[in-house]
């Protein structure tokens, strides 16, 4: 019983963890505070420097090594001017370029067209824990369509506290769709083994001395997983 428990809740707590992987990113801070703290005195020093080379440059104009680099600082411009059309080129859809869009969208797009499978073939299937598989699919559903929406479409981001209501949500979903089919699957294999139960019972007291020997090889043919 213990371990049935232990299997159980395992299960459920995995599926809590992987529905809150998609979104944990969201709720993280993006930097820590030192990160803006040495970024922000980074830039304070930087505009020093700026305005004291400004100076430099203004105070050494007409100097011929002035000259050579703003004769230099030209050609540097326009190279980094045609870096900037090609990267333009190259991205896709608000990406840097169509391998990091494959790179968003694959994971999502895959994990639709296994969801909306699966959705559609816990209709074709034998009534097996069909709710639970339901919940679970429609959840996957709902998560990929996000992600492939924010991989097509540029929009205003949610807030963080979106994020977490949403895998809060999304977490209870699938603990719930996995209770559930594993609470299906308990009753299905108890729901057999009394059957089976039954079936030898009945096959014992039935059987008729002479045939008995037949009898234990015919149950001894009896395992897990025949074929």
């Amino acid at each position: 019983m213990k371990n049935n428990l232990i299997y159980k809740y395992s299960h459920i707590f995995l599926a809590v963890v992987c529905a809150t992987a998609f979104f944990i990113h969201e709720i993280v801070p993006e930097v820590p505070e030192s990160y803006i703290e040495a970024m922000e005195s980074f830039h304070k020093e930087k505009n020093k420097k700026s305005a004291l080379l400004k100076d430099f440059k203004e105070a050494y104009k007409q100097s011929p090594e002035y000259k050579a680099y703003n004769k230099q600082k030209i050609i540097s411009d326009e190279a980094f001017n045609k870096f900037e059309n090609v990267v333009e080129e190259i991205s896709f859809l608000g990406f840097e370029d169509f391998q990091q869009f494959l790179g968003e969208f694959g994971w999502s797009f895959g994990l639709f067209i296994y969801s909306l499978f699966n959705f559609v073939n816990t209709y074709r299937e034998p009534n097996r824990a069909r709710k639970g598989k339901l919940i679970l699919h429609v959840t996957l559903l709902v998560i990929s369509l996000y992600f492939i929406y924010w991989a097509l479409y540029k929009y205003q981001d949610f807030e963080k506290i979106t994020y977490l209501v949403f895998s809060i949500i999304t977490s209870f979903a699938i603990a719930i769709s996995v209770h559930l089919i594993l609470l299906k699957r308990y009753i299905q294999n108890k729901s057999y083994q009394l059957n089976h139960q039954d079936l030898i019972g009945f096959i014992l007291n039935n059987t008729k001395p002479e045939s008995e020997h037949d009898m234990w090889e015919v149950l001894k043919k009896i395992k897990h997983e025949r074929v």
